[in-house]
């Protein structure tokens, strides 16, 4: 294996990042990847509730500013470093200043300037839990390398300007042998303003790191082992989903799956096919990649959405627009007296959605789960 070959990129979800021993967890696995021979580009997302609480702030909740300092300063003592102590308690100080200019309105600018800190502490945070686990690690800066157009709250990255700040940092990176940590979820415009990337948008620094710089494999850790086939809290006999192209997951992601942005795909289908592995520390239980083989096609995931007027069923996986499946999925609901208000399909789309009568999307998602992915076994 080349030394860029031993590349990769892992994104630590904030679901995983609650107080000191979770970053200390989390930096420990890292350590595993470099133990292996692997170079782990790390991408990190704030601590839980962190993004949530400076949303807040941004829209005048200014109390909520003590969570993030409690949270950040509490996090800072338990990893034990005098200078990493100071130098969060720096990072908010002068996010305080910030938000006391917080007036009535909103001002995109100065809300996505607000919420990069959730992500440039984690980042401090990230760094020194690495050195405390024995791995010399490299502080990157995303208002640096992550260029974006000026859309703020839902940045899209310049790739051409991106790609060229990670080619010239990518040979220190690998003579160094020092694991770079960068937040996820922001960038800058070109002019220096800070921007964020959305809703998921970590996913999306991470696979644009991967594609940019070709990696081989990109890892977006979180707490749970991989995509389900549906959400199970609903549904307990949900399975994981071992394997989809990026279409799917893509489609999986706008009807909500696992928080991904469906940006998050564009670069890999751009540039360069990564395989995107999902999971936890424990399992990387999803694989997604390009394209699929024949004998991977069909059903992957079902979702339902119940906050609409007239909520629907998604059942998302390439080939469920045939008629074949189309047909199979009405002849199920037909038989068992469900009556549905709608259905939209199309062949470019790896995706049905079928309109149902409220109060019936749980029952209807049940009875079509054990249908299509459990009596078939």
């Amino acid at each position: 294996m080349s030394e860029r070959e031993s590349l990769c990129a892992i994104k630590v979800g904030g679901s995983l990042l609650k107080d000191g021993k979770s970053y200390l967890e989390a930096a420990k696995n890292i350590k595993k990847f470099v133990d292996e021979g692997l170079l782990p580009i790390v991408v990190v997302s704030a601590a839980k509730g962190v993004t949530d609480a400076l949303l807040e702030v941004t829209r005048g909740a200014a109390e909520k500013l003590g969570k993030v300092f409690d949270l950040y300063m509490g996090i800072a003592t338990e990893l034990g470093s005098q200078k990493v102590y100071k130098r969060v308690l720096e990072e908010l100080e002068l996010l305080k200043r910030i938000t006391n200019s917080v007036i009535e309105g909103y001002d995109p600018v100065l809300q996505d300037l607000i919420l990069s800190f959730g992500e440039r502490i984690s980042k401090v945070l990230m760094v020194e839990a690495l050195e405390a686990m024995g791995v010399r690690a490299l502080e990157l800066n995303a208002r640096e390398l992550i260029i974006t157009n000026d859309v703020h709250g839902d940045a899209t990255i310049d790739y051409v300007t991106t790609a060229n700040h990670l080619e010239k940092l990518v040979n220190s990176i690998i003579s160094t042998a020092a694991v770079p940590v960068i937040e996820g979820f922001i960038g800058a415009t070109e002019d220096g303003r800070v921007t964020t990337l959305g809703r998921g948008g970590s996913d999306y620094t991470a696979t644009t790191i991967a594609a940019l710089l070709r990696l081989n494999d990109v890892y977006l850790v979180t707490e749970v082992d991989g995509i389900m086939t549906a959400d199970p809290s609903v549904i307990p006999t949900a399975r994981i989903v071992k394997v989809m192209s990026y279409r799917e997951a893509m489609e999986a992601a706008l009807h909500g799956a696992k928080r991904i942005n469906p940006k998050a795909f564009e670069p890999l289908e751009k540039f360069y096919g990564s395989v995107v592995h999902i999971g936890s520390w424990k399992l990387f239980g999803t694989k997604i990649v390009q394209a699929i083989p024949k004998e991977h096609r069909g059903p992957k995931v079902m979702m339902h959405r119940s906050l609409h007027e007239m909520p629907y069923i998604a059942i998302i996986g390439e080939g469920v627009s045939d008629t074949s499946f189309i047909k199979k999925v009405i002849d199920i609901l037909y038989e068992q007296g469900v009556e549905i208000m709608g259905l939209q399909t199309y062949y470019y789309r790896p995706s049905i959605i079928m309109h149902v009568k409220k109060g019936s999307e749980v029952s209807t998602l049940k009875l079509l789960h054990k249908k299509v992915f459990e009596e078939v076994d």
